[in-house]
């Protein structure tokens, strides 16, 4: 009888063994979770540069450099990898430090190209007093780029920073298109506007249209190129507020930084061409000025907080799947704006 009581035992003791194995197995652990979580990043490279450096870095998700390149000029303003890999960026001329615009943001006066061993293997400067690349450029295929510059013109007895957008071929540099802020899009200065009254900070191109965000208007300006006329003008209903990088999405919609989304609060807007907010996602990250977003082909989107040189990256739903701040050995800590690649 004995002996039959302790084999009942030591089958439940097996049975409940059995069974709280296969819980364990069953149920999600720590690990599990954490995986499924870091799962939702996509995968790739980040490519950022301190604004003020001279060092550009590509980094995977763990904040490891992967690749920097190395130039002569510091950065000012955006930097992108070409098709082929080599390094597009904004670099500030010494022809600009004392120049009609040295006082502005993201004054730079160079563009250049840099190969796998920091080498130029294409540039061009536009860096007088009279005309300057500032902020922004894009690619628009191997052998042409769309540019910002800003061109001192007189209006009413003062003078005020022009924006001209300019296409340049990169086989000889030559200026293949431009359009005027003034000119073409009829965008004038009143009399208590500062001489930088466009301040224009970003350009995309996509099928034959431009789109421009304007920080001194508050407002994106979508400019067909055959007419030069402006088709769009978005201000997210009156919300934009100091944004920064507009992009044209694959669905047709916008994607911008807005800097001054509320009191000490940024967010990043999808709006339709209609004027109308489709998506916004907001948090603890706040830059009153630089800073950017771009949509990542898994749907996710990057953001950049430029003031707090910080990457958050966030799901169609919200979902905060990575949160990094690059460590700095120097003074420099603002960073433009970033851009993520899936492969290098």
């Amino acid at each position: 009888m004995k002996i039959n009581c302790f084999n009942i035992s030591l089958l439940l003791v097996l049975l409940f063994s059995v069974s709280a194995c296969e819980s364990d197995e069953v149920g999600p652990t720590e690990t599990d979770t954490d995986t499924e979580s870091s799962s939702s990043i996509m995968d790739g490279y980040v490519l950022y540069s301190y604004i003020g450096d001279s060092t550009t870095h590509l980094i995977d998700s763990l904040g490891v450099d992967v690749k920097t390149w190395s130039s002569d000029y510091t950065a000012s303003g955006g930097s992108y990898l070409s098709e082929n890999k080599t390094l597009l960026r904004l670099g500030k001329s010494p022809l600009v430090n004392n120049g009609s615009f040295a006082t502005g943001g993201l004054v730079a006066g160079r563009i250049e190209e840099l190969d796998d061993d920091s080498q130029v293997v294409w540039s061009i400067e536009k860096a007088s007093d009279e005309a300057t690349f500032h902020h922004d450029f894009k690619q628009i295929d191997d052998t042409t780029i769309i540019a910002l510059t800003w061109q001192l013109r007189e209006y009413n007895e003062s003078d005020y920073w022009n924006e001209v957008v300019v296409i340049i071929d990169k086989t000889d540099n030559a200026i293949l298109w431009e359009w005027s802020a003034m000119d073409d899009g009829n965008i004038f200065p009143v009399n208590n506007n500062k001489a930088d009254y466009l301040h224009f900070n970003s350009v995309d191109y996509k099928d034959g249209n431009i789109l421009i965000s304007s920080r001194g208007q508050n407002t994106l300006y979508v400019v067909n190129k055959d007419s030069k006329s402006i088709t769009q003008t978005i201000t997210a209903s009156g919300a934009l507020s100091g944004q920064h990088d507009a992009t044209f999405l694959d669905n047709g919609n916008l994607l911008v930084f807005n800097n001054e989304a509320d009191t000490n609060t940024s967010a990043v807007l999808e709006i339709t061409l209609t004027d109308e907010v489709v998506w916004s996602y907001s948090n603890t990250f706040y830059s009153d000025h630089i800073s950017g977003a771009q949509r990542l082909e898994s749907g996710n989107t990057l953001i950049c907080s430029g003031v707090e040189g910080r990457f958050i990256e966030v799901t169609d739903i919200g979902d905060e799947v990575w949160d990094f701040t690059p460590e700095t050995t120097n003074k420099k800590s603002e960073i433009f704006k970033v851009r993520k690649y899936a492969n290098y």
